[in-house]
This record gives C-alpha cells, sequence and structure tokens, in this order.
C-alpha cells in the first residue's frame, strides 16, 4: 500500500531563477523561446504589458501547458501558491501572472497589502494568514480539490514559497506540517496518486550561499523526490527498475515535463514539443523509461555553468 520514494541526486538546474526552471517543467520549453526578443516572433501565451507589432493580443488562446494537456485528457486542474502571482510569470516580461491556466486556482489571498507588501514572502519573518501559516491555506486547498472531484482524474500544481528566503527559518517551520499533508494525501489517494516534490532552484542569495563552498552546488542541484503508487509499480516493474536507475542519471526541468506528459500516455511514449526550430542539443527524457548513463550537459538542457559532471 501506499508509495515509493525516488530521490534524484543529479536533478540539476537549467536556469537561475524560477521563471527559467518552471517554464521547461510546465510548458517543455525554454524561457528563451517565451521571451519577448526571441527571434522577433510572438507566442501565444505572451500577454505583452505594450503593443510593439508582434506580440500576441490579450485575446489569445494559449494551450502549451501540462495543465491543458491534463485538461485534454479529462482531467481537472487546480494551481495554488501562496504569493500574488504564480512566479513562472513575474521575471519573463509582461505576463498576465493572476490568471493560470487552470480549472482552479488559489493565490489572492496572498494579493491583500497586508501580506504581499514589498514581497513578503522572500524575508525571514512570520507568514501567518488570519492566524495561521500560509501554507495551511493551500494544504487544506489541495485536499478539499482532491476530495471535491473524486472520481475524477485530477492535477493539483502547488509551489511553496517558504523556502525562497536566505534564514531557511520559514522553511523549517514548514516540515513538520508538509510532513503531516502527505500522510493524509497517502491516506486517501495513495494507491492512485502519484506525487512530484520539486525545488525549482536552490537558495542562490544570503550568507549560506555567497559564505558556503556549498552554496552554488546546493542552488545547481535542488531536491527533486517522486512518490508512486506501489499498486502502479507492482503492475508496471520496469516503470520501477527505471527510476531506480534514474536516481544516479543526469536529469533536469525538461525531464519533469516529459514524465508529467509520460504519465497520461504510458505505455506510449509521450508526445513532447517541437524543438525543431530551438538550436540546441535538447532532448527530454521521460523517468519512467531509463535515461542513458552517459548522457551530456547539452542532451540535459543544463548549462555549463550549473553542469555537476563537468
Amino acid at each position: 500500500r501506499g508509495w515509493r520514494s525516488y530521490r534524484f541526486d543529479l536533478f540539476s538546474v537549467v536556469g537561475s531563477n524560477s521563471p527559467r526552471n518552471q517554464f521547461p517543467m510546465l510548458s517543455g520549453l525554454t524561457s528563451l523561446q517565451w521571451a519577448r526578443d526571441h527571434g522577433g516572433r510572438g507566442h501565444e501565451c505572451i500577454v505583452p504589458g505594450f503593443d510593439d507589432g508582434v506580440r500576441a493580443s490579450r485575446d489569445h488562446e494559449c494551450t502549451s501547458w501540462i495543465f491543458d494537456d491534463y485538461r485534454r485528457s479529462g482531467y481537472v486542474t487546480s494551481f495554488s501558491t501562496n504569493m500574488c502571482d504564480w512566479g513562472v510569470m513575474e521575471e519573463v516580461y509582461p505576463f498576465d501572472t493572476r490568471h493560470p491556466p487552470t480549472d482552479h486556482h488559489l493565490m489572492e489571498p496572498w494579493c491583500h497589502v497586508d501580506y504581499d507588501v514589498d514581497k513578503l514572502y522572500f524575508r525571514p519573518m512570520s507568514r501567518c494568514l488570519g492566524g495561521r501559516p500560509a501554507h495551511a491555506a493551500l494544504m487544506k486547498y489541495e485536499l478539499d480539490f482532491l476530495r471535491s472531484y473524486a472520481p475524477l482524474p485530477r492535477l493539483s500544481w502547488s509551489v511553496y514559497l517558504e523556502g525562497h528566503e536566505p534564514s531557511f527559518r520559514a522553511m523549517a517551520n514548514l516540515d513538520a506540517d508538509l510532513a503531516a499533508h502527505l500522510l493524509r494525501l497517502r491516506r486517501a489517494h495513495g494507491e492512485r496518486t502519484a506525487i512530484l516534490i520539486v525545488s525549482d532552484h536552490g537558495i542562490h542569495y544570503g550568507k549560506y550561499y555567497d559564505g558556503a563552498r556549498a552554496g552554488h552546488q546546493e542552488h545547481s542541484l535542488p531536491l527533486f523526490y517522486m512518490l508512486m503508487p506501489r499498486r502502479v509499480l507492482a503492475a508496471h516493474p520496469e516503470v520501477d527498475r527505471a527510476l531506480w536507475a534514474n536516481q544516479r542519471r543526469l536529469v533536469s526541468p525538461f525531464d519533469v515535463h516529459a514524465t508529467l506528459r509520460a504519465l497520461l500516455s504510458y505505455p506510449q511514449p509521450p508526445e513532447l514539443p517541437d524543438w525543431s526550430a530551438v538550436p540546441s542539443g535538447v532532448r527530454p527524457r521521460s523517468l519512467l523509461a531509463e535515461v542513458p548513463a552517459e548522457r551530456t550537459c547539452d542532451e540535459a538542457g543544463v548549462p555549463p555553468g550549473s553542469c555537476p559532471c563537468a
């Protein structure tokens, strides 16, 4: 019963911050493909802050997200975060940051001036909402979402900002509550739900980064666990073998996207974004199949400055 856990020790960043790493996870594309200046071309998912003649309009229809893939497969989708935008967007030029492409989303409570003034989530201070930790509302919302839409298939993506401050005090306050939350999820949904616990990057500022020899490495190799239902693994032992092997293989956010798509299509290989126009050797891999042991950083999309094999 329950899950088997896999920890990917060579999960490597492909960019310096959350947008550069969550874009590949959620779209399968590089952040450069979304930036305003990429080849002088607009993209249907870019919502401009001004009209420069080549950008998409606010009447656009964007269907390039993993949420869209799951919705087309009959899933109900949810996005939640304890910040006042979904931070994947905030640094990739003007986007409509408060409207995730999901059926449900939770972020508005953190847009209140008492909470969001000057981006409080980057500071080592109390993060409470209504006398409770800010993350408590996200956990309740996630549980309510999964319960309310049963037995329909559901995809929930939650971003907790407790780790994005340099003292690590806020992150420590999350530990016990996250463990209890995972136990509740396992009890209610463990036999049929896969969970990915992913840090899109490690801390990249403050004394623990600047003053510690391991600071850069901890930023470049963030945490990534995958929890898979034992019942599914018993039916597909080849998946278990691949995940065990991939724990020591070079993987990246592009592979997270490929894995999310593979969970929809298995045992058929996932259909991945078209990379033909991108001058790169990136070859995303689903972690449900074995990643080559000699994979290069170029193939994983990991830049030279973050390559753990260099």
